[in-house]
C-alpha cells in the first residue's frame, strides 16, 4: 500500500510518498518547495493570491507524483498560517477547486503530536525527548517518550517568518533589532519553560526547515542531503557561531552561504534566534537534528502501518 503526506506550512509546502513495509515504511518521494503563504500575514491577516497561486501550482505537481506512484490514500494538512488567516476557507476552497486536493486544517496541538510521532519513531531510547519544531509562523514544544506519553504539547505563534518580518526585514540586522527580537522571544517562551522548568532530563531533538538548514550550514552542504543531516549533533557554541556569522552578512551575502537555500536567507536569522534561546535556557550541550517530522507523523496517522 502506498500513501502520501502533504504539509502546507507558513514558509514551505512539502510532500512525502511512502510504501508500507510491515510496521514501517519506505520513502519513495520527498519534495519541498517554498511558497511562503505566511508572507505579510501578521500585517494583512490574509494569505495572498500570489502565494495561493504558487501553492496551487506546486500541489498540481505533487498530485501528478502521487498519481504516478499509484498512491492509495493521502492526507494534506495546513498548519499555522492556514489556521490564522482570515481567508482560510477561501484558500482551502481555491486549492480544492484548482487541484482536487482536500486540505485539512489541524490544531497546534495536533501538529505538535504529529511532529513528535515522526521525529521519535526511529530513535531507540528510554529517555524523554523534547521535540522542537521552529516553523515559519509557530514553534512547537513536545515533551514525551516512546510510548507517546506527553508532559507538554504546546504551540506558540513565533517563527522564522513572522520574527524576521517584524525585526529583521530581510537586511543586515542592527544590534538594537537583535536585542529587541531576543527579548520578544524570551517573553514568548517563558510560559513554556515554566511548565517544565524542573525537568531537564531529556534529549533535545530539532526538526523542520530552520534547524535542518542550520545543520546544513554546519556541514557545508552544496545540496540538501537528508542522510548527512539526519541525527547530526550540534552544540550551543556551534549554533552561536553560525548565528553570529549570519547576522554579520547582508541579505545578498547570506544567499551565498553554503548550506543555506537562497529562499531562506531573509528568514534564517529569526528562526536561529529561537533555537539559541531554547538551548540557552535548557543549558543543553547538544541538539540532535532529525529529518523526520510532521510528514512522517502524518504517514503513520493514516493508520496503514
Amino acid at each position: 500500500m502506498k500513501v502520501a503526506a502533504i504539509d502546507i506550512g507558513t514558509n514551505s509546502i512539502r510532500l512525502l510518498i511512502a510504501e508500507s513495509l510491515d510496521l514501517s515504511f519506505r520513502t519513495l518521494e520527498r519534495k519541498m518547495n517554498i511558497t511562503r503563504i505566511g508572507k505579510n500575514l501578521e500585517i494583512t491577516g490574509k494569505i495572498s493570491k500570489d502565494s495561493t497561486t504558487a501553492t496551487s501550482e506546486v500541489l498540481k505537481k505533487y498530485k501528478e507524483l502521487m498519481e504516478k506512484n499509484d498512491v492509495d490514500a493521502y492526507r494534506a494538512v495546513g498548519t499555522n498560517a492556514v489556521r490564522k488567516a482570515s481567508n482560510s476557507k477561501w484558500f482551502i476552497s481555491y486549492i480544492g477547486e484548482e487541484t482536487g486536493i482536500e486540505v485539512e486544517v489541524i490544531t497546534g496541538e495536533e501538529e505538535a503530536y504529529l511532529n513528535f510521532l515522526g521525529a521519535s519513531d526511529d530513535l531507540e531510547t528510554d529517555s524523554k525527548m523534547l521535540v522542537l519544531d521552529i516553523g515559519g509562523g509557530s514553534t512547537e514544544f513536545i515533551l514525551g517518550n516512546k510510548e507517546l506519553d506527553f508532559e507538554l504539547n504546546e504551540s506558540i505563534d513565533i517563527g522564522s517568518v513572522n520574527l524576521s518580518e517584524r525585526f529583521i526585514k530581510g537586511g543586515k540586522p542592527g544590534g538594537k533589532e537583535l536585542k529587541n527580537m531576543h527579548l520578544f522571544i524570551r517573553d514568548s517562551i517563558i510560559p513554556i519553560f515554566e511548565k517544565i522548568k524542573g525537568n531537564r532530563d531529556f534529549i533535545l531533538i530539532g526538526i523542520a526547515g530552520t534547524i535542518t538548514t542550520v545543520a546544513a550550514i554546519d556541514l557545508k552542504l552544496e545540496e540538501h542531503e537528508s542522510i548527512k543531516i539526519h541525527h547530526h549533533l550540534m552544540n550551543y557554541k556551534k549554533v552561536l557561531e553560525i548565528y553570529i556569522m549570519l547576522c554579520g552578512l547582508s541579505l545578498k551575502e547570506r544567499r551565498r552561504v553554503k548550506g543555506l537555500q537562497p529562499e531562506r536567507a531573509d528568514i534564517i536569522i529569526g528562526g536561529t534566534a529561537v533555537l539559541l534561546e531554547v538551548m540557552k535556557f535548557y543549558r543543553k550541550g547538544n541538539i540532535m537534528i532529525s529529518e523526520h517530522d510532521i510528514l512522517d507523523g502524518i504517514i503513520y496517522s493514516i493508520g496503514k502501518f
